[in-house]
C-alpha cells in the first residue's frame, strides 16, 4: 500500500502570497520568485527558513493580520 504524502503550503514571508507546495519528505534549499510581490527567496524545505535573494524589502499588505 503507498502512503500519500503530507503537502505543506509555503507562502511568501513578505506578502503572503502561495509560492508553492512542498510534501513532508522535502529537505535542501530551493530558490523562488514571488509571483506577487517579485521578490527572490531561498527556502531551506526541512527547516522552512527563508532567506531573501533580491528585491526590496516591502511591508505586509494594511489588510494583514500581522500589519501594525
Amino acid at each position: 500500500m503507498i502512503k500519500e504524502a503530507k503537502i505543506t503550503r509555503v507562502k511568501c514571508p513578505a506578502c503572503g502570497y502561495r509560492l508553492f507546495d512542498k510534501g513532508d519528505q522535502a529537505c535542501g534549499p530551493v530558490q523562488t520568485k514571488c509571483g506577487r510581490c517579485k521578490q527572490v527567496w531561498e527556502v531551506e524545505l526541512a527547516t522552512d527558513k527563508f532567506k531573501q535573494i533580491s528585491g526590496k524589502p516591502k511591508a505586509r499588505r494594511k489588510g494583514d493580520s500581522a500589519s501594525p
